[in-house]
């Protein structure tokens, strides 16, 4: 039985790592299926969409998604960030058994195709993916936070978590470049097909008077904010 039961109407932290911290999302082309799975995955058409894919040579990726679309979401991403071994998820369970539906088959959507890019086999993901329930609010702004800046690990170093945000100009621009994160649906909401991958974002943006509002939180990260949260997200 897994430790955090989910149940419908409620938040949940989303972690995965690879196996051996392989730094398979290093790979843009890795980055950009497992993103795309994300999208595929959260439909109850999403098996007749990646049937789809695998049957014929020349159907796209604009074509799997709009057979997922006719389908229900099965669940809510509100959030997401994906580094080169390891991914996050703010999710939020719709109805009983989405989220492990979800879970299940974006990880054997990106394994089968990692597998077959590379010739290998085997499992991709060390163990079964973690989860934490989010209990309050303000664990699920602070979480929010987390996963946005959570890229400046990958592209500034750790570093930054012990020195602050001296310099936002730059650790924004290192955000707004990095492609693998929801950060710019939420701030300028254009960003492609991946803006399709998230929804429910209503509870978060819903507390911030505007956009601006929402980057000034980011901005205003501390030590302390992340520390309120540190025993509960994943490392």
């Amino acid at each position: 039985m897994r430790k955090t039961p989910f149940v419908s109407g409620e938040y949940y932290h989303i972690y995965s790592r690879t196996i051996l911290n392989v730094p398979e999302f290093r790979d843009n082309r890795n980055a950009e299926r497992l993103a795309q799975s994300f999208l595929i995955a959260n439909s109850t058409e999403s098996t007749r969409a990646f049937q789809f894919l695998r049957n014929h040579e020349d159907a796209t990726i604009e074509d799997a998604v709009e057979i997922a679309k006719t389908g229900e979401k099965l669940v809510d991403v509100l959030c997401y960030c994906i580094m080169p071994d390891h991914y996050h998820l703010l999710i939020k369970e719709l109805k009983d058994n989405n989220i492990s539906n979800f879970m299940r088959k974006c990880n054997i959507s990106i394994s089968k195709y990692v597998n077959i890019k590379n010739d290998r086999r085997g499992t991709l993901f060390e163990s079964r993916f973690n989860s934490k329930h989010i209990d309050t609010n303000e664990y699920l702004l602070h979480l929010s936070l987390y996963i946005h800046l959570n890229p400046l690990d990958f592209i500034s170093g750790r570093e930054w978590r012990e020195n602050k945000l001296k310099d936002w100009p730059s650790a924004k621009k290192k955000l707004f470049d990095y492609p693998w994160s929801s950060l710019k649906s939420y701030i300028n909401e254009n960003d492609n097909y991946k803006d399709s991958i998230i929804s429910g974002t209503e509870i978060i943006k819903d507390q911030f008077k505007d956009v601006k509002e929402y980057e000034l939180f980011l901005q205003e990260w501390s030590e302390d904010a992340l520390n309120s949260i540190k025993d509960l997200v994943f490392e």
